[in-house]
């Protein structure tokens, strides 16, 4: 459990500026636009890294990715390190702005982003985004945690699972990997343990709950196209725990939201692009306005 202020008992209202999928660039519109609407916090959901070299590289190499090999092997390790280097890096620049928002910066990572430990592989572990956070004094990065501040309390749960490659499916079934599904289920129960208010509790995550307007592909390009791609665990706490709202992002063709039981679903949508939303809570009542700047 991370406290970051506990001044009041009271319900204070809450201003949250809401950004997923920087993809290594923060726009000056959505940065002045931050700037103005002086937030009270800002939570990012992921994906704050470069990754369009590498979606590219995937999409292309779709059926040999498939059949074993990797990108790596695809276009050689020297490249492929430094792709990775300067993907890692891109961080930077989006830190340094958030940083001079002058107000805390909650951040989970996403399945673009890199750690520290994935790095070492490649002798690169400072390029690692949680290295790299420790520069920022408002920069709080986290993973699997359960944050207070104030009457406000924030479920933040990082990762991703990936999705399979199918043909076909039926509808609700659920094309995520079952890799990591077992711990996800014991971690999000740890967490959710400690909420006292669902009226005042966010989920923040990466990806998008499955089955629902959030996570059916809508992109010509991808080989996922037509389906439904998001986190049935994810699904299956909103459903049970029914906290005030998911705050999410992954895809970035879905910014918008939509109701799961009494929880509001809310894709940020393409940070990179301008995209993102201001969530409101006051007097234990949640709404969100999107933006596309």
């Amino acid at each position: 459990m991370l406290t970051i202020k506990d001044y009041t008992n009271k319900y204070i209202p809450m201003k949250i500026l809401c950004i997923s999928d920087f993809h290594g660039k923060f726009p000056n519109k959505l940065y002045s636009f931050a700037k103005e609407e002086k937030p009270d916090l800002v939570l990012v959901a992921g994906d704050l890294s470069e990754s369009d070299a590498f979606r590219d590289l995937q999409f292309k190499n779709w059926n040999k990715l498939k059949s074993g090999e990797t990108i790596e092997t695809i276009i050689g390790k020297r490249k492929f390190k430094q792709l990775l280097q300067s993907s890692a890096e891109s961080v930077t620049n989006i830190f340094t702005k958030l940083e001079k928002l002058d107000v805390p910066v909650i951040i989970i990572i996403g399945n673009a982003d890199h750690t520290t430990q994935s790095l070492s592989t490649y002798g690169l572990e400072k390029s690692g985004i949680d290295h790299l956070a420790l520069n920022f004094e408002n920069i709080i990065l986290v993973d699997r945690t359960f944050i207070e501040i104030d009457n406000l309390a924030i479920v933040a749960h990082g990762g991703y699972r990936g999705v399979k490659s199918r043909k076909s499916h039926k509808e609700g079934d659920s094309l995520k990997y079952a890799t990591h599904k077992t711990q996800y289920k014991k971690d999000l129960k740890s967490l959710f343990k400690n909420m006292k208010d669902k009226t005042q509790t966010i989920f923040l995550t990466h990806d998008v709950p499955f089955n629902t307007e959030m996570d059916l592909v809508n992109l010509e390009t991808s080989p996922m196209n037509g389906k439904h791609v998001g986190d049935d665990v994810y699904r299956a706490s909103i459903e049970k725990y029914k906290p005030a709202i998911n705050i999410c992002g992954h895809m970035h063709e879905n910014q918008g939201k939509e109701i799961i039981k009494d929880t509001i679903v809310a894709n940020c949508g393409y940070g990179h692009d301008g995209e993102c939303c201001i969530v409101n809570m006051k007097d234990k009542k949640t709404s969100v306005k999107f933006y596309k700047l």
